[in-house]
């Protein structure tokens, strides 16, 4: 099998498939696909009507058969392109250089937006679907670690870093294969697969909030390492036959994950919502056009995480207090563009800067 489907290559002969310039446009539609979920969510959540909230169900959730208002696609998209990003920078990272830069790339921006969001909703506000009561400082310590979700009962805070805690073991695990991705890189993806298979046996049953979220390492994991799959494949690595065999026996663990275990509750239609976003991801993780290299585009890529923090924050305090008062299209662009406002900001003052100082540091050491 290693000389027939897949095609290790040694450090030397390994191809530069350069700027994937079609994981900029994922990004994009991802943040879309999450931003629209939680905005009409709001109008759900408050038994109002809105046009916006009406279309996505109508024309796309009932065209495409999806989940109600969205949910998910956004996350699986993120996620399967996180898989393949991460897979693709590890490949010229050392394992504590790579370690480093994604601990870099998640924590400052997650420190800052933590005690805004905790002040927040000691304040008064409603920043997810939970609402929360009031904090104390060790919820924020928590919620500044990702430990929150494993309190009983867990603290939602920035309600989405839940998808952080599943992307942070996936990447120790990268880490930990790095060597066998360079020389067998069908490996990682292949053992991945009875590793989460035996969490997700062993944490069932227990009915404690901390197995449930171990739980949901297995459960999850299988949606990272398809996007891990897809970048070996386009980088020729390993063999689109071996990917898609590999991956078909995540997708069943997901789906097993999804209907067995109770995981990933978002909807009937979860596995339907991971094929789409595979899909999408092989078709435009090549695509290389205007759109895809536009600077608008680019620039947006880069701020997705910052948008992801924060849209929440930013839109549900907003629409708690206008949405009575003026019109709720005028309302809704206003929390769309306070959450670009705010995402830009914390980008350049934030993250930025962050990675300027982990890329000088590096060169100082290297010198």
């Amino acid at each position: 099998m290693t000389d027939t489907l897949t095609r290790p290559v040694v450090p030397a002969a390994r191809p530069a498939t350069g700027y994937m310039h079609g994981l900029d446009l994922l990004r994009v539609i991802a943040s879309v696909c999450v931003v629209l979920t939680h905005l009409t969510a709001w109008f759900t959540l408050r038994d109002k009507d809105f046009w916006l909230a009406h279309w996505v169900e109508r024309d796309v959730v009932g065209t495409l058969h999806l989940n109600p208002r969205l949910s998910f696609m956004g996350v699986a998209l993120f996620l399967v392109v996180s898989g393949v990003v991460v897979t693709h920078v590890a490949d010229r990272e050392k394992p504590l250089q790579f370690l480093r830069r994604r601990v870099v790339r998640l924590m400052p921006l997650l420190w800052v937006v933590t005690p805004l969001v905790w002040l927040l909703i000691n304040l008064g506000y409603q920043v997810s679907s939970a609402k929360e009561g009031d904090l104390t400082f060790g919820d924020m310590i928590s919620g500044m670690f990702l430990v929150n979700y494993f309190q009983d009962p867990p603290v939602a805070l920035v309600a989405v870093t839940w998808t952080l805690t599943i992307q942070i073991v996936f990447y120790a695990y990268v880490a930990a294969t790095i060597p066998l991705l360079r020389r067998m890189p069908w490996i990682p993806p292949l053992a991945a697969a009875p590793l989460c298979f035996i969490t997700l046996l062993i944490t069932d049953g227990f009915g404690t909030n901390t197995a449930h979220q171990i739980g949901q390492f297995g459960a999850y994991l299988p949606v990272l390492v398809i996007g891990q799959l897809i970048s070996l494949v386009h980088s020729k690595k390993v063999h689109p036959l071996a990917g898609t065999a590999i991956g078909a026996v995540h997708f069943v663990l997901f789906t097993w994950a999804d209907k067995v275990g109770g995981y990933t509750s978002q909807g009937d239609s979860v596995p339907r919502t991971l094929f789409i976003a595979v899909l999408l991801t092989i078709v435009l993780v090549s695509a290389s056009g205007p759109v895809t290299r536009s600077a608008f585009v680019r620039g947006w890529s880069k701020r997705t995480y910052a948008i992801y923090l924060v849209h929440l924050s930013c839109m549900y305090p907003l629409f708690d207090t206008l949405m009575g008062v003026l019109d709720p299209n005028l309302v809704a662009v206003m929390g769309l563009a306070l959450t670009a406002l705010v995402a830009e900001i914390l980008h350049r003052l934030v993250e930025m800067p962050a990675h300027n100082a982990v890329r000088r540091w590096e060169k100082r050491t290297k010198r």
